[in-house]
């Protein structure tokens, strides 16, 4: 019998051990090939023309998609187990912040796009599972990458909303149609699925919320279409030092 829900069949297909085991033996080799790119575009190797560097530094955005897809399959698995426990430790929210966007520098850089924080964090002290807060900043900060034209702007800061911290991501990139903002975080969904489909899994998002909830926290979304997207975490009192 055929399945006609494609949803609960790609779930069974990332969920299975085999196809998660193929996407671990992935990332060894596509490390591997960042590790190399980034030691040629840094000089050590020599001298390279002006166009052998272009042709490496347009190979930085796409590998970083693949890099982000492949986390996103294997962390939806695990964030679908049951008995998934988060690993709560004292984290500094300027660490947090500074080390997730000096990551993504370099292919920022290379577009000519501006990623820049507002706003003083120093002192900001959180109980966290770091690791999974590092895989929500990096879906919000690659997904505003993607959806933002070349010397586009992403802004990070951080507001006080009652005994909660709300941290912002907010680009100026194409935005959200209205229509689909209602379900933007649901599992797979994209905003525009015809062209977005090469763009990624429809996972990312769905983390950010899983990963916030699971925190005691939440997301949400303010955007308008063709002025752009403005994601804001709601950290709870209870993950506040």
């Amino acid at each position: 019998m055929i399945n006609s829900n494609p949803s609960s069949t790609f779930t069974q297909i990332i969920t299975g051990d085999a196809v998660q085991s193929m996407v671990h033996d992935l990332r060894t080799p596509i490390t591997v090939i960042k590790g190399n790119l980034q030691l040629l575009l840094s000089g050590v190797m020599g001298h390279m023309s002006e166009e052998q560097m272009l042709l490496i530094q347009r190979s930085v955005g796409p590998l970083e998609d693949l890099i982000l897809m492949t986390e996103n399959l294997l962390q939806a698995a695990t964030l679908e187990k049951n008995d998934m426990t988060l690993k709560l430790e004292d984290t500094e929210l300027d660490k947090l912040l500074s080390e997730t966007i000096d990551f993504y520098s370099v292919p920022f850089k290379q577009r000519d796009m501006e990623i820049y924080r507002h706003g003083n964090t120093f002192g900001t002290k959180l109980r966290v599972d770091a690791f999974w807060m590092k895989r929500v900043l990096n879906n919000l900060i690659w997904n505003a990458y993607k959806y933002t034209p070349d010397h586009g702007k992403v802004l990070i800061y951080v507001q006080h909303s009652g005994d909660a911290v709300e941290l912002v991501v907010e680009d100026n990139g194409r935005g959200i149609p209205a229509d689909k903002l209602g379900f933007i975080f649901e599992k797979y969904a994209q905003a525009s699925p015809q062209r977005d489909r090469k763009l990624g899994t429809g996972l990312g998002l769905w983390i950010c919320k899983r990963v916030l909830e699971m925190h005691g926290g939440s997301i949400r979304v303010e955007s308008e279409e063709g002025k752009g997207s403005r994601f804001i975490l709601r950290i709870p009192s209870s993950c506040i030092l």
